[in-house]
């Protein structure tokens, strides 16, 4: 899918159902958090066994019985919210083999990386006590959505964000950044960029890592005249230009600007703020995402 979109409102009002609707499976200890990777090595299982299949209905059966049937819990809501199931996978792998193929070694290393997640999220923890941890579900879409919530749980496309070069681990603490998130209802540029800029603020002081370099490389070398053409469009209604992961060839830049002007408005925040402790959970928050930005000194 060429055009990739992290957390915006077609994912708000579609792909969600709720921020916290369920809280059974919601802790708030890192060590108790499930974290869950099994979609990843039943899709492959599933994606090897398929070149042993001649007859169609051979393979739909291969992908309900090994993937499908067994999904996680994010899965499945995926799979219910986006009308995918065996016949959209078995589809979509036909045509897009190569790109599933090129992504394989990432998705199968996340398995291995858990005692980093585990690191991350007690970090994250003693950044932010009240933190929240849903079920975060590591799995493999049809290239559609990179990182998005439902109800009480992650759902981390990693198939996505391996694709467009998105790490991985990172993408996951953006994501559970949104989950402890008060304001999920943007009406402007600039709510949206101090949402989506906030996530990935809070990801950076956790992983000390960023989600999409190539944004931020651009965004240091040109942050003037990014920020004269971003500041008028401010409160305007979402323009989604600015944060979509597609580069603008007419202007050279690369795609998800507005990440970068939240972010920096972010860091203006803190470094104006006496006590940086209360100052990080109202970042973290993001109850006024506006009141942030007035009160940053951000020029």
């Amino acid at each position: 899918m060429k055009r990739y979109i992290r957390l915006i409102l077609i994912l708000t009002c579609i792909f969600s159902t709720g921020i916290i609707n369920g809280q059974d499976r919601v802790t708030t200890n890192p060590d108790s958090a499930h974290i869950i990777t099994s979609d990843i090595n039943n899709f492959w299982r599933a994606f090897d066994l398929l070149q042993n299949q001649k007859a169609t209905d051979d393979s739909l059966k291969v992908i309900k019985s090994i993937f499908v049937d067994n999904a996680s819990e994010g899965l499945r809501q995926y799979m219910k919210a986006a009308n995918c199931y065996e016949a959209q996978y078995l589809e979509t792998i036909r045509k897009r083999r190569t790109d599933y193929l090129a992504i394989r070694e990432k998705t199968e290393a996340i398995a291995g990386k858990k005692p980093l997640i585990m690191q991350y999220l007690r970090k994250f923890k003693t950044l932010y006590p009240a933190l929240k941890i849903p079920v975060i579900c590591f799995t493999i879409g049809k290239f559609e959505v990179g990182g998005t919530q439902f109800d009480n749980t992650l759902y981390i496309g990693c198939e996505m964000d391996a694709e467009i070069g998105v790490d991985i681990l990172p993408q996951t603490i953006h994501e559970l950044a949104h989950f402890q998130q008060k304001d999920q209802s943007p009406a402007t540029n600039l709510e949206l960029a101090m949402i989506e800029g906030g996530a990935e603020f809070v990801n950076y002081q956790v992983t000390g890592k960023r989600t999409i370099p190539a944004t931020w490389a651009y965004g240091i070398a040109n942050e003037k005249g990014l920020w004269k053409d971003f500041r008028p469009e401010k409160d305007s209604a979402i323009n989604m230009k600015w944060f979509r992961d597609v580069p603008d060839k007419a202007k050279n830049r690369p795609g998800s600007l507005a990440y970068f002007i939240g972010f920096r408005v972010c860091e203006a925040y803190l470094k104006s703020h006496k006590n940086r402790k209360l100052a990080l959970k109202e970042l973290i928050e993001m109850k006024d995402p506006k009141k942030i930005f007035l009160t940053s000194s951000y020029q």
